[in-house]
């Protein structure tokens, strides 16, 4: 039997692929060191368009349009600038209303596309670029600490790691906050006040890392300027001891917090990685593993949610105390307590 692993590794290798949704233009080479926050592609995704009536606004008929057109396709135009003309007594313009391309011209009309803002494509992690995607993107590779988590607010940020957790269920309050802490990320067990994730942007921290908070705060924390990660889950669950002894032990380690957004079909989960200068590994780790006894486990749902321990026995399918038979796990809690739980409920940690 195969269950899902999250990753909390002190060291190993860590390969993104990072592509473009459209083709677009690669900004790497292979060899090159990028940064996480590092703009590694461009493509033009979304636009706005403005269709402009020529044939109108010069006074002429549709099919007498061409002669008094001064732009070409594909011709930049700033704000103002004449597209068609029709010189004499009386002069007449169509000018552009903003800033764009022309993309189309006919049957008297123009279309004119605006703002034009690209899609950057960010390198996620710090590393080396092991490979070049033409037109579409990179792979980057790094090794160092690696810690996935079950929720971000799509944002990247890296910084010296601040421990203000000094247990794994330690909450970050505002007394808590200070200036100095301007340009980290904070590692804290829990957080219940949006007024803390606002204090936290106006001191600029570079990315928040939770073990748990509420589900009231999760708008808020979706709209701060910085990562937010959570490491456990909403509610109040205590960081896993494996996840707590790394974080606490790297204080002052430069980290970068991918909050990504969770995507089921690529495998996407938030991130934290912190990189380990010359390290040699080899070993790349499987988003499966096969559960066996005594693998370090985390229990997924109550009401041992987020306890962590290790596979004692594997009794196969039994009848759970909800009358429902299923495939088990029994399963060594941390504090020596022996439970079983079904196995869909739990994840080896690795």
């Amino acid at each position: 039997m195969f269950v899902p692993v999250t990753h909390i590794l002190p060291l190993t290798i860590i390969e993104r692929r990072r592509l473009l949704p459209v083709a677009g233009s690669v900004l790497v080479r292979a060899g090159q060191e990028v940064r996480a926050e590092e703009v590694i592609a461009r493509a033009n995704l979304y636009a706005d368009h403005v269709s402009l009536d020529l044939s109108r606004g010069l006074g002429v008929p549709k099919k007498a349009v061409t002669p008094y057109i001064k732009r070409g396709i594909s011709d930049e135009i700033s704000e103002g600038g004449i597209i068609a003309q029709k010189e004499g007594i009386i002069s007449r313009s169509v000018r552009a209303p903003k800033k764009g391309v022309l993309v189309a011209v006919g049957g008297g009309q123009a279309l004119l596309q605006v703002n034009r803002k690209p899609f950057e494509l960010q390198a996620g992690i710090p590393g080396v670029v092991t490979k070049v995607i033409a037109d579409y993107g990179a792979v980057i590779q790094v090794s160092g600490a690696w810690i996935q988590g079950v929720w971000g607010n799509g944002r990247i940020g890296t910084g010296g790691l601040y421990v203000a957790a000094e247990t794994p269920s330690d909450e970050v309050r505002a007394k808590d906050l200070d200036p100095s802490q301007r340009g980290q990320v904070m590692f804290a067990g829990y957080c219940d006040s949006a007024d803390v994730l606002e204090q936290l942007a106006s001191i600029k921290m570079r990315g928040l890392i939770l073990g748990s908070m509420p589900t009231k705060l999760r708008p808020a924390a979706a709209q701060m300027p910085y990562p937010i990660m959570v490491l456990e889950g909403f509610g109040r669950i205590p960081v896993n001891p494996v996840a707590f002894k790394l974080l606490s032990t790297s204080g002052q380690r430069e980290t970068t917090l991918n909050a990504a957004q969770v995507d089921q079909v690529t495998g996407t989960r938030p991130e934290i990685i912190i990189p380990v200068a010359g390290a040699a590994v080899s070993v790349r780790p499987a988003s499966l593993e096969h559960i066996e006894e005594g693998k370090q486990v985390r229990v997924l749902r109550a009401p041992y949610q987020g306890q962590v321990g290790t596979v004692h026995a594997l009794p196969g399918k039994v009848r759970m105390p909800n009358g429902l038979r299923a495939e088990a796990v029994e399963v060594l809690l941390s504090d020596k307590e022996k439970v079983l739980v079904p196995l869909a409920n739990i994840e080896i940690l690795g």
